[in-house]
């Protein structure tokens, strides 16, 4: 936190916050600033590796009845990228701690960094490499493939957008929607940054905002990418997928009602291009989307203190795509058994 006033006066950096916004987010700011005590970053760094590091075969398990090839998620590793020997000096503490809560992680020098990345331009210190990372090449792909494994165990989509709730005395009987009343026996509030308005109705005030993220996706990057990469001093990473380059990052802090700042996204791209001078940006396309975060950076996962049959899934920041199926199996364990392999104490509803 001692870094934010730095960031906040970079134009073109990282992190932003708009001015209307910032009183609203002070009390999210706080609590924020509470949760980096070294102490209380080694408990929450726990907490994370206990649901990171088994959240890629949690979704290769979802999908096991098909052919490897036909299942859009790739375990090539992570880059972190460091262009100066600063930015290789700042991230030790990082890199060990990751191999302290079981992260496969390789140093690599700037030749070694090339060969993976034969495009990088000439100002690279060094890298570091998480072997046994995943990504996906198309979350579009994967979802539409999730979405046939639920209809084919019985399961059916509603579009409507959740209002409320009809509460009785053993909690809610139906959930209030623009398309009418739907009838329920458990409830789970899975709606992302939309989530906080509903779990307050439900007893719950959760100190949930939105950091907004920002990417560029480049159709066209006429660059030879085939890993993904991070790049911390400069806050973005780099995918390769199958409909190109995605360039993804940064952190506003504006709420769910302000308009896109589309500036972000070609900050992005000039970034990108700093690394990369051959890359092209033909067809380039931003977007905006919201990251429902909580203040110490953990997702809220756990059954209600107040209501057995409600279960909250939501709050997983800058992680949510990478924990949704690990998210699943916990509430899935939830549901059926009433428990979970996984500690969920960091995670409760309640915490704060």
């Amino acid at each position: 936190w001692k870094r934010l006033p730095k960031l906040l006066l970079d134009p073109t950096g990282p992190l932003t916050i708009r001015p209307g916004y910032l009183p609203k987010m002070l009390p999210w700011l706080l609590r924020f600033m509470a949760s980096t005590t070294p102490n209380r970053v080694e408990e929450i760094s726990k907490a994370l590796a206990s649901i990171i590091l088994p959240s890629v075969q949690h979704y290769l398990d979802l999908l096991d009845d098909l052919p490897r090839d036909q299942v859009p998620i790739r375990q090539q590793g992570c880059l972190y990228l460091y262009p100066t020997e600063q930015d290789v000096l700042a991230a030790a503490p990082t890199n060990a701690a990751r191999k302290r809560l079981g992260v496969a992680v390789e140093m690599l020098g700037p030749n070694e960094v090339r060969q993976l990345v034969p495009a990088i331009g000439p100002d690279m210190a060094g890298g570091a490499l998480a072997t046994q990372s995943g990504h996906t090449t198309s979350p579009l792909a994967l979802s539409k493939l999730l979405a046939t494994q639920i209809e084919g165990a019985g399961g059916t989509f509603k579009r409507a957008k959740a209002i409320g709730f009809e509460i009785g005395t053993e909690g809610p009987s139906h959930i209030q929607t623009d398309q009418g009343d739907i009838a329920v026996e458990d409830v789970i509030v899975a709606a992302g940054a939309y989530s906080k308005p509903l779990a307050a109705e439900l007893g719950n005030i959760v100190p949930l905002d939105t950091e907004r993220g920002y990417h560029m996706m480049l159709p066209e990057p006429r660059i030879d990418v085939r890993v993904p990469m991070l790049i911390p001093s400069m806050g973005f990473a780099i995918t390769p997928m199958s409909e190109g380059l995605r360039l993804a990052g940064t952190v506003e802090f504006a709420g769910l009602d302000a308009p896109p700042n589309y500036n972000r996204s070609e900050i992005l791209l000039r970034h990108a291009k700093r690394l990369f001078p051959e890359l092209h940006e033909t067809g380039k396309e931003p977007w905006m989307g919201y990251r429902p975060s909580m203040p110490d950076s953990l997702p809220v996962i756990s059954r209600s203190n107040r209501f057995d049959r409600v279960f909250y899934a939501f709050g997983h920041g800058h992680l949510g795509l990478s924990l949704g199926a690990v998210t699943g199996r916990v509430i899935a364990d939830l549901l059926v058994d009433g428990t979970s392999d996984i500690d969920l104490a960091p995670f409760r509803a309640d915490r704060f």
